[in-house]
């Protein structure tokens, strides 16, 4: 019996900013890049987000329904990876709209506008939780706007999670740096 390969990671479990890069490596492809942070359809590692209004047509994206007389001959192995698909699919969907709540907070966190900034943030944090990079966005935006607790919580919680070394580095200075303020 051969042994089947692992099924790839679900591109979700990354970075919200590895995400980001990736559809603006996207979009830097075409010709022009509209004004719009995030395009309406985007696709990383083979998972695409539609946010066009139009109803998607494409066959493949159509339920499979079966005849009420067929048997389900499936193999559980088969239900176990359509379930892990399905949870990928699920977690790419809130990951892609992190993504994008991510890159319109960071439009606004530019622009000064630091209560759009926080909304954009607490939403993609709601849809992202354990992604470290929010969390020190939110720290940053709280600072902007003098809530000075409640960056220092943000960053006190960006410290306990895991990703890359340059957001709980930026999380530890910050909170270095406001403790020398209190």
């Amino acid at each position: 019996m051969l042994a089947q390969p692992a099924p790839p990671s679900c591109p979700a479990d990354g970075p919200v900013d590895d995400i980001i890069a990736e559809i603006h490596k996207q979009q830097s492809k075409k010709s022009h890049r509209s004004l719009n942070p995030l395009p309406d359809v985007y696709c990383i590692g083979g998972w695409c987000k539609d946010r066009s209004r139009t109803p998607r047509t494409s066959p493949e994206l159509a339920p499979q329904t079966k005849k009420p007389d067929e048997a389900d001959t499936s193999a559980s192995s088969e239900s176990s990876s359509k379930s892990s698909r399905d949870t990928c699919d699920e977690k790419m969907e809130m990951a892609l709209d992190a993504a994008h709540n991510t890159d319109v907070g960071d439009y606004y966190f530019e622009e000064k506008n630091y209560n759009g900034a926080l909304m954009r943030y607490n939403d993609a944090l709601n849809e992202k939780p354990g992604d470290i990079a929010i969390y020190v966005r939110l720290g940053r935006v709280f600072e902007k706007l003098n809530q000075v607790p409640q960056a220092i919580e943000q960053y006190k919680a960006a410290q306990k999670l895991a990703g890359p070394e340059k957001w709980s580095d930026e999380a530890k200075s910050a909170l270095l740096r406001l403790s020398a303020l209190q």
